[in-house]
């Protein structure tokens, strides 16, 4: 594990909604929030190098938003928020 990598292991659970039309509400949710997040590194790694122990988080959210499990990539990027917030990062969070 490199430095600024978190030994923390996400909480990976979750339940797929069973309903599209219930699922659409989250899966946009998802789709937005992991752009930004994406966009939030973008800004923030060159400055908080540091910032990337969350990267493994958030591959794992983007892979339960593939898998269709939008509440659980809820949950992980919470997670991985949650990581990042007492570094308190040199660019603004979302």
């Amino acid at each position: 594990m490199g430095p600024g990598m978190s030994p923390l292991t996400p909480p990976a659970v979750g339940v797929a909604t069973g309903h599209p039309a219930q699922a659409a509400p989250l899966q946009a949710h998802c789709a937005a929030t992991l752009q930004r997040l994406y966009g939030w590194l973008q800004a923030s790694l060159p400055q908080a190098p540091q910032v990337a122990g969350i990267i493994p988080l958030l591959v794992q959210a983007v892979q339960l938003y593939r898998a269709g499990r939008y509440d659980a990539c809820l949950a992980q990027i919470q997670f991985a928020l949650g990581a990042v917030a007492p570094g308190r990062p040199t660019v603004p969070l979302l």
